[in-house]
């Protein structure tokens, strides 16, 4: 462990105490050790907006405390002021005032050590404090309280070893931990959100925009149509979000955006412009997966909704409530990396932060399952197989009569269907295979029907195995 370790988290109590005037403070012999909570990330910007963020204005102490020397001789007190008038101004706040401080209790003084161990990462098993002949380790601190307890509430100690004693005063850890609780209470439980709720938002996504509510100009240029999207949406630890949402219109994409993770309304408001009109705080919410964002933008010229659906990179499960993605996209771009997407929708890795070792979410590939299209053989899924009546009889009474000719040629469905001068409709569908295919044509009002098996060759070849009839066509032969 790290010489002063053990007092590492006590500055900011310290400096409360100083301000109060507490004496307790003053007791603190050497300087404290502060810690940065601020993690760093991979992209500069990260960097700065954090750290701009986290800087505080410095206290000038003296300037609050004294007060200023009078430049004139009648502005001085006369030096026979009487004993009342000091006695009154010694009633008021002083530096000297003591602060109140709470009891510090046994089980706070571990609280305290699992804060060093935290800060320290020190083993816990390993871990001692030496305080007179006698080494404390964790198990044994309760002795150690009542040592300190029994000397007056400060004592020196040894800290794992180091050479250099520590102060150990029980009075100013009871006003840190007193002050980290008000901390934790009222602002740091109400900005940094839940590891959970970062997870909904963290990552990359995919999916649709479409453009929606369309008037004026935009109601010709955009309305009722739609693009592909990606987003990148990148949280770090406390909470702070560095949001890129990809749309890319005729060369115009998502300027100035920002986002803002919100733990009570569980959303990510954004803030922004796209062609050139700003909006603010705008929800994008996560349900089932699905990352759902409306943005209304309104010009002189008309106006627009923009009506983004996002998954996550490479998830193609997408729901009946979600547009899904073009087919040509699923078949396309599954398994593409977020860089090779975002260079498809016309950006570049300068547009977007890039993750740190470690931080890169995995998604697995998921591979759309190919479409099943259903066999017409020969024939389309348009044709109807509809002739007239006297069609239906010429073609009938030609494969009747090819079939009665000694040696003829194969009898292919391509003759057939010159014959009839149509498509065949595909016909019963359960008797299909890929060696049998079987069609109909019939007259409009499907009373008379020809339904012809075909075999189906190993060549990809059709020909004629069996015909049936309706008794319409039978007779009239």
């Amino acid at each position: 462990m790290k010489k002063r370790a053990l007092l590492s988290c006590m500055l900011c109590a310290l400096l409360l105490l100083s301000a109060c005037g507490g004496g307790a403070a003053s007791q603190a012999g050497g300087g404290a050790k502060t810690t940065s909570a601020v993690q760093e990330t991979s992209k500069e910007t990260v960097s700065e907006a954090k750290t701009s963020s986290a800087e505080a204005a410095p206290v000038n102490s003296t300037a609050a405390n004294e007060k200023e020397e009078p430049d004139t001789e009648e502005a001085k007190a006369p030096e026979d002021a009487s004993v009342e008038d000091a006695a009154a101004e010694d009633d008021g706040w002083s530096d000297d005032s003591e602060p109140e401080v709470a009891e510090l209790t046994k089980d706070q003084f571990y609280e305290y050590f699992d804060m060093v161990l935290q800060d320290s990462d020190a083993d816990k098993d390993a871990f001692f404090v030496e305080y007179g002949d006698r080494k404390y380790f964790y198990k044994d601190l309760g002795d150690l309280y009542d040592a300190a307890k029994k000397e007056g509430g400060t004592i020196d100690v040894k800290i794992m070893g180091e050479e250099e004693e520590e102060m150990l005063d029980l009075e100013i850890i009871a006003n840190q931990l007193a002050f980290l609780s008000d901390w934790d209470q009222d602002v740091w439980t109400d900005t940094v959100p839940s590891q959970e709720l970062i997870d909904r938002f963290y990552g990359d996504w995919h999916g649709v925009v479409a453009f929606e509510n369309c008037t004026g100009k935009y109601e010709a240029s955009l309305g009722g149509d739609w693009v592909t999207s990606i987003a990148r949406i990148y949280i770090d630890p406390d909470g702070y979000v560095i949001p890129f949402l990809g749309l890319h219109v005729q060369e115009t994409p998502i300027e100035d955006l920002t986002a803002e993770l919100d733990a009570e309304d569980e959303c990510l408001y954004l803030s922004g412009s796209w062609i050139s009109v700003p909006f603010e705080h705008i929800p994008m919410t996560e349900k089932n997966g699905t990352l759902h964002c409306e943005i209304p933008l309104s010009k002189e010229a008309g106006s627009v909704t923009l009506v983004f659906n996002l998954r996550h990179l490479n998830d193609i499960n997408w729901s009946g409530e979600d547009p899904a993605l073009p087919e040509d996209y699923i078949v396309n771009c599954q398994g593409w990396s977020f860089d090779k997407l975002a260079e498809s929708n016309g950006y570049t890795s300068w547009d977007y932060v890039q993750y740190s070792e470690g931080e890169e979410p995995e998604y697995p590939v998921q591979i759309a399952p190919e479409e099943e299209k259903e066999d017409f053989g020969k024939t389309t899924e348009e044709a109807d197989g509809f002739v007239s009546s006297g069609q239906l009889l010429k073609g009938y009474r030609w494969i009747m009569d090819e079939m009665d000719r000694s040696g003829h040629d194969p009898i292919t469905y391509e003759k057939i269907r010159d014959q009839f001068g149509a498509d065949g409709v595909k016909s019963s569908p359960a008797q299909w295979s890929g060696t049998t295919h079987v069609y109909e044509w019939r007259t409009s009002d499907e009373k008379e029907w020809v339904s012809i098996r075909f075999t189906v060759n190993g060549d990809g070849s059709e020909t004629l195995n069996t015909v049936n009839q309706s008794d319409g066509v039978l007779k009239a032969r």
